[in-house]
C-alpha cells in the first residue's frame, strides 16, 4: 500500500506540471484544465494500481461530460488490462455508439470477444475495422487468428499474409499456420 502511494504521487508529478502549464500558458477554460487533471489523476492511480479509484475518476468525469471518448476508451481498457472483458465491451460499445468510424473502439471490442473466445462476434466487429483501415495490421492479423480458431485456415492464411503485407518491418506475429508449431506462437497486442 505504501509504495503504490508514493507510486501514484510520482505519476501525479507530471499531471501537476501540466495543470500549471494549463493555468499559465494555455487559454482553457477551468472546466477544461479541471478535466484534464482529473484524467492525468485517473491515469496515476490506474499506472500505480489503484484501479477502483481509478474509476470512480472517471465516473466522476463521465458524470460530466457523458459522451467522452477518451474516457470511455481508457475506462475500457482499465477493464481489459485486469481481463474483465465485459466490462471493458460496455465501454467499447459505447464508443462506436457515438463514433460508428472509431476504429480503436471496433478493434479493442474485437479484442474483447477474442479473450473470451467469442470468434465470430470478434470477425464481425473485425470487418468493421477492416473497413475503415483496410492496411490495419494488428486488425488483419487478429482476424487471422480469429478465422484459425474456427477451423477456416484458408481465410486465416488470407488474412496473415495481408497482414504481413501490410507490416513492412516484420513486426506483426501471426499463427502457427505459418510457423507451423504451437509452441512458435505467441499473443502479442498493443496495449492501450
Amino acid at each position: 500500500m505504501i509504495w503504490g502511494g508514493l507510486q501514484y504521487l510520482v505519476f501525479m508529478v507530471p499531471v501537476i506540471l501540466t495543470v500549471i502549464r494549463d493555468l499559465i500558458w494555455k487559454e482553457l477554460s477551468v472546466k477544461q484544465i479541471r478535466t484534464h487533471y482529473l484524467l492525468g489523476k485517473a491515469q496515476a492511480y490506474d499506472r500505480a494500481n489503484f484501479w477502483i479509484r481509478a474509476v470512480r475518476v472517471y465516473e466522476e468525469i463521465l458524470r460530466q461530460e457523458p459522451y467522452s471518448i477518451p474516457v470511455l476508451l481508457n475506462l475500457g481498457g482499465l477493464y481489459y488490462r485486469r481481463e474483465m472483458y465485459e466490462l471493458a465491451i460496455s465501454h467499447y460499445k459505447k464508443v462506436i455508439r457515438l463514433n460508428s468510424k472509431h476504429y480503436q473502439g471496433h478493434y479493442w471490442l474485437a479484442m474483447c470477444y477474442w479473450k473470451l473466445r467469442k470468434y465470430y462476434a470478434a470477425i464481425n466487429t473485425l470487418e468493421e475495422v477492416v473497413g475503415l483501415l483496410p492496411t490495419f495490421k494488428d486488425a488483419l492479423n487478429l482476424m487471422g487468428a480469429c478465422f484459425e480458431q474456427i477451423g477456416e485456415g484458408a481465410k486465416a492464411e488470407h488474412f496473415y499474409l495481408k497482414a504481413i503485407s501490410a507490416d513492412p518491418q516484420g513486426i506483426v506475429i501471426h499463427g502457427n499456420l505459418l510457423e507451423g508449431s504451437e509452441e512458435g506462437r505467441r499473443e502479442e497486442r498493443v496495449r492501450h
